[in-house]
């Protein structure tokens, strides 16, 4: 997942503005014509290699059909916008046109026209169903020219439903139905033209986009950009822009697969990375993209916002079996929203995992020699004073009452500290009255003994009113304390221990000094001086 393109993607659009850009498509009238296929799945158990013959022997398991080409085209559309008008022909057995009758959605109205001495296109795949990986494909079709007399019927349907449709979407795979005669019609009837001319197995060479001249938005993959451009090369970016040159189309989009996505508005190309992270099937991929595509380009939406519901539309489709069900505006707003949360996952995990690098960077030796300090300073009954500023200041704050009570609760000889940034009156004088920078100096000047622990926190090292108390410390002979990040500033040198926190990265540094002097150093000191008293008192307050 490319976070940062994700994260700018969540900060230009989101959630309830997408809602809102999809909901412009609910009153649109389209129109879509195309190849009706008939996708069937059959499952098999692979045994192997046939004992007589050179050929692979399987064991049927079971058989699903779905509504492909066209009628998948339809059934897509159809889950964003409130009427779709489908136009297709089908072979004469009454069978399939119940079929698809029962898999097209209700806001659907079909005009099937019947091709003669044709079956209704049939893709049957054999599959082995353990590792879901295609065997071999049986196509059952006539993908000879529609006749003369049928074409006349067609003709005087389009020019009528033309005129009343907001948008016509081809989805021509090839197959005999979309002639040169339709073609005209429709470029020079539609008020916005969305064509997709698939190249398969069954029309290799003859099935190109440049077959259209002035659609107003063209969908294609690479392979198909490569045939339509006549050149092999891997840079996309340019041979759209070749196409552009050639044909003058206003909007088009190259899917890629893994890839992602390039979509070419007025000859300018954007790129967009891939989001699927499963794939278990890609049939049907391409004209689900295309479907939503063709919205969001009669829209006049944002290259930017082409490309990324593109790849999530992509995204959930791969990872279905074929064309059992149709991308609705339900799974795609869900998607979207996921895609979201993680980016908000990841930022937690990377911070996640920038602490606990900096844990196991720390000096574990220094923390030790920090805790052996505290327990010399305790036994012989000197003062242990902390500051800081902000955020270190809540550190200092949180540690010296821990020591006062979390340490030495229960025991005869307590802890005698001192947290110089809590007496707030003394430091507003002292600032007001000198400087902010004596804050923490003057106080020492009234209490400090020879012996005493000082202990100065700063984020950067170099926090003056921290530099300047631990420099009049180390001056009256008291033991001297740093907890810094960053390079450590003047206070590790300052210092006798520091505890450096290698990150560059303030409120990682801020964390780790309160893991580590907070709650690390307080269970260290409490084991040592075997004090089991503050935790009873925990446990029987949550009984």
């Amino acid at each position: 997942m490319d976070k940062d393109y994700l994260s700018g993607i969540k900060e230009k659009y989101s959630l309830p503005a997408l809602v809102q850009h999809i909901a412009q498509w609910q009153n649109l009238k389209v129109l879509v014509i195309g190849d009706t296929i008939i996708d069937e799945y059959c499952f098999v158990d692979v045994k192997g290699r046939a004992m007589k013959d050179p050929m692979l022997s399987v064991n049927f398991a079971y058989k699903e059909q779905y509504a492909g080409g066209v009628l998948a085209i339809a059934n897509h559309v159809s889950n964003f916008v409130k009427d779709v008008t489908l136009v297709t022909v089908i072979g004469k057995n009454k069978k399939w046109k119940d079929f698809i009758t029962s898999r097209l959605n209700k806001n659907i109205t079909p005009h099937f026209f019947e091709k003669v001495n044709s079956p209704t296109t049939r893709k049957r795949r054999y599959i082995n169903g353990l590792r879901n990986e295609k065997l071999f494909k049986v196509e059952y079709m006539n993908d000879k020219p529609i006749s003369a007399e049928l074409e006349h019927q067609l003709v005087q349907l389009l020019a009528e439903q033309c005129a009343v449709h907001d948008i016509v979407i081809v989805g021509d795979f090839g197959h005999g139905f979309l002639n040169n005669k339709l073609v005209s019609v429709l470029e020079q009837k539609a008020k916005f033209l969305a064509v997709n001319a698939q190249t398969n197995s069954a029309n290799l060479g003859f099935n190109y986009v440049t077959k259209y001249n002035t659609p107003h938005f063209v969908s294609m993959d690479g392979t198909e950009l490569k045939f339509a451009v006549g050149e092999q090369s891997e840079d996309y970016s340019e041979l759209s822009q070749k196409l552009y040159a050639r044909k003058k189309f206003e909007n088009f989009l190259v899917t890629l697969g893994k890839d992602g996505v390039v979509y070419l508005q007025q000859g300018k190309a954007t790129t967009s990375p891939a989001l699927a992270t499963k794939v278990t099937d890609v049939v049907g991929a391409g004209d689900a993209v295309f479907s939503v595509a063709s919205l969001l380009a009669y829209t006049n939406s944002a290259p930017e916002l082409v490309g990324f519901i593109s790849n999530c539309i992509g995204a959930i489709k791969v990872s279905k079996i074929g064309n059992k069900e149709s991308i609705t505006k339900s799974m795609l707003l869900e998607f979207i929203e996921n895609l979201y949360k993680q980016i908000d996952e990841y930022d937690i995990e990377e911070y996640f995992s920038a602490v606990n690098s900096t844990l196991k960077n720390l000096k574990k030796e220094d923390i030790t020699a920090f805790v052996h300090l505290l327990l010399e300073t305790y036994h012989q009954g000197n003062t242990v004073y902390i500051f800081g500023n902000g955020g270190s200041a809540a550190t200092a704050s949180h540690f010296c009452g821990d020591l006062i009570k979390g340490v030495s609760f229960g025991l005869e000889r307590r802890f005698k500290a001192v947290c110089l940034n809590d007496n707030v009156p003394s430091m507003m004088s002292i600032a007001n009255d000198s400087s902010y920078d004596d804050i923490f100096v003057e106080q020492l000047k009234n209490f400090l003994n020879s012996n005493d622990l000082v202990i100065g926190i700063s984020g950067s090292g170099n926090s003056a009113n921290v530099v300047k108390a631990l420099e009049y410390a180390k001056s009256k002979h008291a033991r001297t304390v740093a907890l810094c990040g960053y390079k450590g500033g003047k206070i590790k040198e300052i210092a006798d221990i520091s505890i450096h926190s290698p990150i560059e990265d303030m409120e990682i540094s801020e964390d780790v000094h309160n893991l580590v002097i907070v709650h690390c150093v307080k269970r260290m000191l409490s084991k040592e001086l075997k004090n089991t008293a503050t935790g009873k008192a925990y446990e029987a307050r949550i009984q």
